[in-house]
């Protein structure tokens, strides 16, 4: 039986900030100060609502659930894809069960079930730009580092 959202997300956060890879950072060294609300039950158009109209100045990210559960990972990419066109300031990233991503062998999904992270743009670009001067990327393959770093990065400030 599948956690409740709200439960995925705890046991998510808890998994990312744990340092599990070798160079002694944690998946994500930002969640857990992370300012965030969880949306579930949301459809096309109410995320895109989110990217376009996102509260910069309350929240870091949105963990948005869409209502279809069952959507395949073609459909989910294109849903990405769409939502990163919504907005100049967000960055919309997939997280789909079927594509986990993996960081010096870590498996960087929750597993479960299909959700859209929408997050600040220039804040998110200020993350990496940090990382980029540690050794924080030195273990992520190129084809992972270019599908997480390059999400949005064609989008016009």
């Amino acid at each position: 039986m599948k956690d409740t959202f709200e439960t995925v997300v705890d046991k998510w956060i808890s998994k990312i900030t744990k340092i599990q890879s070798s160079n002694n950072y944690p998946i994500c060294p930002y969640a857990k100060t992370a300012r965030y609300h969880v949306y579930t039950h949301e459809d096309y158009m109410s995320m895109q609502l989110k990217a376009a109209f996102f509260d910069h100045k309350n929240y870091d990210l949105y963990i948005c659930f869409p209502t279809n559960q069952f959507m395949k990972l073609d459909e989910a990419q294109r849903m990405e894809d769409d939502l990163n066109r919504a907005s100049k300031d967000t960055i919309v990233m997939l997280d789909h069960w079927k594509n986990p991503g993996f960081i010096d062998g870590v498996n960087t999904s929750n597993d479960q079930y299909v959700l859209f992270l929408i997050q600040d743009t220039k804040g998110l670009i200020r993350a990496r730009e940090h990382l980029k001067t540690t050794t924080y990327y030195d273990n992520w393959t190129e084809e992972y580092y270019k599908k997480i770093t390059e999400t949005g990065t064609t989008i016009s400030y």
